[in-house]
């Protein structure tokens, strides 16, 4: 009885041994798959992602754009093809910049607020015509990466200095105002004094 017990518990250490194995494995190429994201247009493949992974706001970066037509590198698409960004509501049109590596291109890119950075890629490959919106991985703040403690975020520092500046204006301002009342009451206060002399 105890020999088959221990037998069965080997089974069960390396059943779940695999499974575990299997699972980890799974999981590690799923990240991999959403950090770059990929369309296919006729029979072009688009695939997108960043240089530098993962993105971090307020450092220098480039969006990658791999294009392959039936798994083989396509080359000159920078002449045809053009690069938008959209975030809240704006756009920005990027350069497309060919790499020495055939089919691979960089699009240079300086992320300055969280989040997920739309790419649009509109134009021509050969005689098919492209305009495909691609999501590539999400901009994350540099607080996720740093340690033992977080520096201050640039943004939030700069909106502190704009605030402290406009309450010194207003201070001033204030200052002005109270400088300007104390001189007439000093200005009224003499023409009493003297009209009280003359009189």
């Amino acid at each position: 009885m105890t020999t088959q017990f221990n037998q069965w518990m080997k089974r069960f250490f390396w059943w779940g041994t695999a499974v575990f194995l299997a699972l980890f494995t799974l999981s590690q190429t799923s990240q991999t798959a959403l950090a770059h994201t990929r369309v296919e247009v006729g029979p072009y493949a688009i695939v997108i992602g960043w240089l530098q992974e993962p993105p971090i706001v307020g450092e220098r970066n480039a969006l990658t754009l791999e294009i392959t037509e039936d798994e083989q590198p396509v080359s000159g698409a920078e002449a045809t093809l053009d690069v938008e960004v959209l975030y809240a509501g704006r756009t920005w049109r990027v350069n497309m910049n060919p790499t020495t590596t055939p089919g691979l291109y960089t699009a240079t890119l300086f992320p300055t607020v969280r989040g997920v950075y739309t790419t649009r890629l509109f134009g021509t490959l050969g005689s098919t015509e492209v305009d495909v919106e691609l999501d590539p991985e999400e901009v994350m703040p540099a607080s996720n990466l740093q340690f033992p403690q977080a520096l201050p975020d640039t943004i939030t520092l700069q909106e502190q200095v704009n605030q402290l500046q406009a309450e010194l204006q207003a201070a001033r301002t204030w200052a002005f105002v109270g400088s300007g009342a104390g001189l007439f009451g000093i200005v009224l206060g003499l023409v009493g004094l003297l009209r009280r002399k003359s009189g």
